[in-house]
């Protein structure tokens, strides 16, 4: 096989190009919210969340222009577990898709500013349309040698969402963002509603959160009441029935049961009795 002088140059422009990301990335350092994804996939029970997913509500929030959801529940309803099924629903569909988990465990993933670079993070390999923004900010920041502002960080990360026709976008548990309050370029609240109040994007962007009361107060400025939804008990019971009864059947903490059917239907009886929706 010939290798011609095009070859060369197309490899060496490719390594380039490859040295040139890879530097960008550390300049970002960005937080990996795959981690929990697959951590919330592994502990999904199969199934769980067809009440949401097969619904009018998620339907219509997919397909409307400019859409948001609010999911708000109690602690322990499954707030996280739902998310990553609404973004798994959303890979497979190959649609253009960005996440994010806030964690109160993980000080990486607690604050607007990480959730920017995450964000840009996905958007930077994903779509090549966003590419020139966010090397364009790379350069003006002396090739990675300063940081960038998260003024700078929150205005390229929508210039490059305008690149791409349409995107959904999910984040789970705004409650446990620590920087929710405050002007644009600081609060998550603010820079929602900035997101959808511009018509130059199409952007489908749902929410999971417990019922705090500054993150009602500010969702409720800038969202219809069809947009904020209740995780009910009654509508997650076929989930939690569902997980308890995988976990008396087949968990082998509880394998001593198994002979004995009628024992295992009381500890399912009982678990769902005392569960309240969580």
């Amino acid at each position: 096989m010939r290798i011609t002088t095009q070859d060369t140059r197309n490899t060496v422009k490719y390594l380039g190009f490859e040295q040139r990301r890879e530097k960008i990335e550390r300049w970002l350092s960005p937080p990996d919210p795959s981690t929990n994804y697959n951590k919330a996939l592994q502990q999904r029970q199969k199934g769980s969340g067809l009440w949401f997913l097969q619904g009018d509500v998620f339907a219509k929030w997919k397909t409307r222009r400019n859409s948001f959801l609010w999911l708000y529940g109690i602690p322990g309803c499954g707030k996280t577990i739902l998310s990553s099924s609404i973004i798994e629903n959303l890979d497979v569909s190959s649609q253009p898709l960005l996440y994010f988990y806030f964690d109160f465990s993980d000080t990486a993933k607690q604050t607007l500013d990480s959730m920017v670079r995450a964000l840009i993070s996905q958007l930077y390999y994903k779509y090549i349309e966003a590419l020139p923004q966010l090397d364009t900010l790379f350069s003006s920041c002396e090739d990675g040698r300063r940081q960038p502002t998260s003024e700078s960080l929150c205005k390229v990360l929508l210039q490059m969402i305008g690149q791409v026709k349409e995107v959904w976008i999910v984040f789970d548990a705004l409650d446990e963002c620590c920087t929710r309050k405050g002007p644009l370029m600081e609060g998550i609240l603010s820079w929602i509603r900035e997101v959808l109040n511009s018509g130059q994007r199409n952007i489908h962007l749902l929410v999971t959160s417990r019922p705090e009361q500054d993150i009602e107060s500010g969702i409720s400025e800038f969202a219809h009441n069809d947009d904020i939804v209740p995780i009910q008990s009654g509508l997650i019971n076929n989930d939690i029935r569902a997980y308890v009864h995988a976990r008396v059947r087949e968990d082998n903490s509880l394998k001593r049961w198994r002979s004995q059917p009628e024992v295992q239907d009381e500890i399912e009886a009982r678990l769902l009795e005392k569960a309240s929706g969580m």
